[in-house]
């Protein structure tokens, strides 16, 4: 809300005109080595409107989000926390991995996925993420 207001943007439930910001928070974040948080969604009281804001915020690569409420925090978790499907990729990944590395290859395959360095970092991410949550 603060930065919509400061450069004179009006709020929208797309988020478009803050969206370059939220791009520049994460590339920022991750150049200096720093977890990225998202701002906090405002209506505490629209679970499913947080929910969304959330996931929206995972998929540009924040590592969590703000919470205004209590009633905030378990859609929040939820959000950025892996489901079993992606933990099931990321072990087969690493698996996968580290077979390849004693045959002395740079890529490989999983379930017909060709499998590189940022593939294998996303993994490592998944299963660094589930173990901070016991999952």
């Amino acid at each position: 809300e603060d930065l919509a207001a400061d450069i004179g943007a009006s709020r929208t439930d797309e988020g478009t005109e803050v969206l370059y910001a939220r791009e520049h928070v994460v590339l920022a974040a991750s150049a200096g080595g720093v977890d990225a948080l998202d701002t906090v969604y405002t209506d505490f009281e629209d679970t499913e409107g947080l929910r969304r804001d959330a996931e929206f915020a995972f998929s540009l690569g924040y590592d969590g989000k703000l919470a205004i409420h209590p009633a905030q925090i378990q859609p929040i978790m939820e959000a950025f926390t892996p489901d079993g499907e992606d933990v099931e990729w990321a072990k087969a990944v690493l698996d996968a991995r580290d077979e390849a590395d004693e045959r002395d290859r740079g890529t490989f395959r999983v379930d017909g996925e060709m499998i590189d360095a940022p593939l294998i970092a996303r993994a490592e991410k998944i299963l660094e993420r589930a173990a901070d949550t016991d999952r």
